[in-house]
């Protein structure tokens, strides 16, 4: 194991694991809790990609670990979905089981456990066609807001969207420069839109979080 190390306190501070939102104390130290979900068979591939090309492991042996840490999921990984105030779970396009990257669809479950910004500047940017927004249920019966962004939306549609949300986070202006990036299996940095606006959604509440704009 590695030795623990200080975190200094800094205006923002980004945890990345399994079980962030395991108990009550964990849970209440975030402002801002995002649980990524991805379509299961997209899941398996993007483990794939990173495990083999990045990793060295082989295509069985990564199947194998995942069969072997199939319950540790259903029991301990999952059933922390319903504490996040955003769910992210990217998907296919209909037709493309295949695509793995830059024309992936998204969906946004945003739970009123944080104020949400004013999206219908975005919708009529998006032209309401490949952007859509209604008031649902998620799957434990809680009322939420479900945003769906089209992978294949028009670059000047995306490049509208963008701009509207940048406007809302002056704050975070110097992150222009890689936000949608990602590696892909050939290790070559690809850009994806659906990304960017997923970041910048995400962003939206960190910066409010350290202006102190969202209650704690």
């Amino acid at each position: 194991c590695d030795v623990p190390e200080l975190i200094e306190p800094r205006p923002y501070v980004i945890v990345e694991g399994l079980l962030g939102y395991s108990t009550r104390v964990l849970r209440d130290v975030f402002d801002v809790k995002v649980y990524l979900e991805p379509e299961e068979e997209l899941r398996i591939r993007w483990k794939l990609q990173r495990d083999c090309a990045m990793r060295g492991y082989t295509r069985d042996g990564v199947l194998a670990q995942l069969q072997r840490r199939k319950g540790d999921s259903a029991n301990f990984v999952q059933p922390q979905r319903t504490f996040a105030d955003i769910v992210v779970r990217f998907y296919p396009p209909a037709g493309r089981i295949d695509e793995v990257g830059a024309k992936l669809n998204v969906r946004h479950i945003l739970r009123p456990t944080l104020p949400h910004p004013d999206l219908s500047p975005l919708l009529d940017a998006g032209a309401r066609n490949g952007l859509r927004l209604e008031l649902s249920r998620d799957v434990d019966g809680k009322p939420v807001d479900v945003l769906d962004i089209d992978g294949g939306l028009e670059e000047g549609q995306i490049a509208a969207m963008e701009e509207l949300l940048w406007h809302l986070i002056p704050e975070a202006k110097d992150l222009r420069g890689n936000v949608g990036q990602f590696t892909d299996a050939r290790r070559a940095t690809g850009q994806s839109h659906v990304l960017a606006l997923s970041q910048l959604m995400i962003t939206y509440h960190m910066v409010k979080a350290a202006l102190g704009e969202h209650a704690l």
